[in-house]
């Protein structure tokens, strides 16, 4: 269990203990761990590479068990450094490092606006490629889960393209966690459609286009928090006609 997240807050340069009326506020209150793996030789077969060895990581959500269209994601950089990366499919991300001893101490993240940038979704004409599918079931170690992949509708466009699938396989014990969907694809799709079962992804795994496991995250545990991310209305692009 990461204790350093849960620790009490205390004031440090980069971040405060008090919120304005005139402040944006992203309310957070679950962390998430998932101990991630990546298939090297297939990520690195268009180079025409013979690796066959694995890369091994960690990844933690910070997420809203209501809501599902923010979270951010946190990676180790060092030794020293986490980076950041957060997105509000609504209009806004950034990307920004923090020293660790920093992120584990404090409640409430102040952002400056000169790291804030507007999102502009790219993706949402993508739903009419891609479909959920709603599988049976599955068993692992005994514990039955929900099922269910995103891929491309067409399967020759999905070869000719490249196209991979997203499989999820959700511990249906967390049903009270709205659908964590990182890429905005899987986010539109579901928003369209909205016929996913609730529940945090014990596991979530990537197939490329030739059926080969690409990547893997399996869960490591999750926990409840009260965290803030804050920034100056100023830099608020969800309100915000755009250009």
């Amino acid at each position: 269990m990461p204790n350093h997240f849960l620790k009490p807050i205390l004031i440090v340069s980069l971040l405060f203990t008090t919120l304005s009326f005139s402040q944006k506020q992203y309310e957070f209150d679950y962390l998430i761990e998932y101990d991630v793996t990546v298939n090297k030789e297939s990520k690195e077969i268009q180079n025409n590479s013979s690796s066959n060895s694995t890369q091994a990581s960690k990844k933690y959500y910070f997420t809203n068990s209501k809501k599902n269209n923010y979270q951010a994601i946190v990676f180790d950089l060092d030794s020293l450094h986490y980076k950041m990366c957060f997105k509000d499919e609504d209009g806004i991300m950034f990307n920004v490092n923090f020293l660790k001893s920093d992120l584990h101490k404090a409640e409430i993240m102040n952002i400056k606006c000169e790291n804030v940038r507007r999102y502009l979704n790219p993706y949402k004409y993508q739903i009419k490629n891609y479909e959920y599918q709603i599988l049976n079931d599955t068993l692992l170690d005994n514990k039955s889960y929900s099922h269910y992949t995103l891929g491309a509708i067409n399967p020759k466009k999905a070869i000719s393209k490249k196209i991979g699938t997203e499989v999820f396989i959700i511990d249906k014990e967390t049903s009270f966690h709205v659908p964590i969907l990182e890429h905005s694809t899987a986010y539109e799709e579901w928003k369209a459609n909205g016929t996913l079962p609730n529940g945090i992804f014990y596991e979530k795994l990537f197939i490329d286009y030739k059926g080969d496991l690409e990547s893997k995250e399996t869960l490591v545990g999750y926990w409840k928090i009260d965290k803030k991310i804050v920034f100056s209305e100023d830099c608020d692009y969800t309100t915000q006609i755009e250009p």
